[in-house]
């Protein structure tokens, strides 16, 4: 048999999925939840401490407590011809000051360092020989002074050094179309999506409040057989949802699934 302040925290859960409790709607106070369920306030106080560290209600002293709101921000996930990634920001940015979101912003920055663990072994580069080393590009990303998402990705430096990837600016057209350029054009990719409960700098670093995990996505592109770009994305998973399409996907088609909300279902 569950502990009562688990049984209490399910069935307000419960209440928030069906649609009784809607995002923005206040719980009923701690008094009336002790007279409700027959409980004693430090039970009641663990049951709503339950639900706020599955990032389902915000707790503040004195307010009471409300169920969170999601307003996921929609990544796409997959390269699609006519939607590709390079084109996202300023997607974005729409999409953002739409949802009154104000005065998104994004900061790069350039750097080079040998390569070393994972990410070697990805790139096929080996750390003991002078070709081992690679070409980081970092893009922070914010909304509302908030990190809303940190991409980093990873470049071979024989191919990137003394190239526009060099420079810490936006590429309207698209890293992976800098590469097509330099003979490398990409011809396949894999992808590795996860979530991880944030470490405590992370948690700070991107203003994550408890119960919130981190989305982790990973992919390697390939010219042929060679790897020409190791990428992490990391993004609050309060904030964003990731969509995949396959085949031939109008524009009209993933504007509709970018409309979808997950946090409603």
């Amino acid at each position: 048999m569950a502990a009562r302040h688990v049984e209490i925290a399910q069935d307000l859960l419960e209440d928030i999925e069906n649609g009784i409790l809607s995002p923005g709607t206040l719980l009923p106070t701690e008094d009336e939840l002790v007279e409700r369920y027959a409980a004693s306030r430090n039970t009641v106080r663990r049951a709503l401490e339950r639900l706020a560290n599955m990032g389902r209600i915000d707790t503040k002293q004195g307010s009471g407590s409300i169920v969170r709101e999601y307003k996921p921000i929609t990544h796409l996930a997959a390269s699609i011809p006519g939607a590709q990634a390079q084109g996202r920001w300023s997607e974005y940015v729409t999409r953002l000051s739409q949802s009154d979101s104000a005065n998104p912003q994004q900061r790069l920055k350039v750097s080079l360092e040998a390569a070393t663990g994972v990410t070697a072994h990805l790139l096929h580069l080996d750390p003991s020989e002078t070709e081992g080393f690679m070409v980081i590009r970092r893009c922070d990303r914010f909304v509302d002074g908030r990190l809303w998402e940190r991409q980093v990705s990873h470049y071979p430096a024989d191919l990137a050094m003394d190239t526009e990837l060099m420079r810490p600016d936006y590429i309207e057209r698209g890293t992976l179309a800098v590469l097509a350029e330099l003979g490398y054009p990409q011809t396949g990719s894999w992808d590795v999506v996860g979530a991880r409960m944030p470490s405590p700098k992370d948690a700070a670093l991107f203003g994550l409040g408890p119960g919130i995990p981190l989305l982790v996505h990973e992919r390697v592109a390939y010219a042929g057989t060679r790897p020409i770009r190791f990428t992490k994305t990391y993004i609050p998973a309060d904030g964003h949802q990731l969509l995949y399409a396959e085949g031939d996907v109008s524009p009209e088609h993933l504007r509709a699934a970018s409309d979808v909300n997950i946090f409603e279902h």
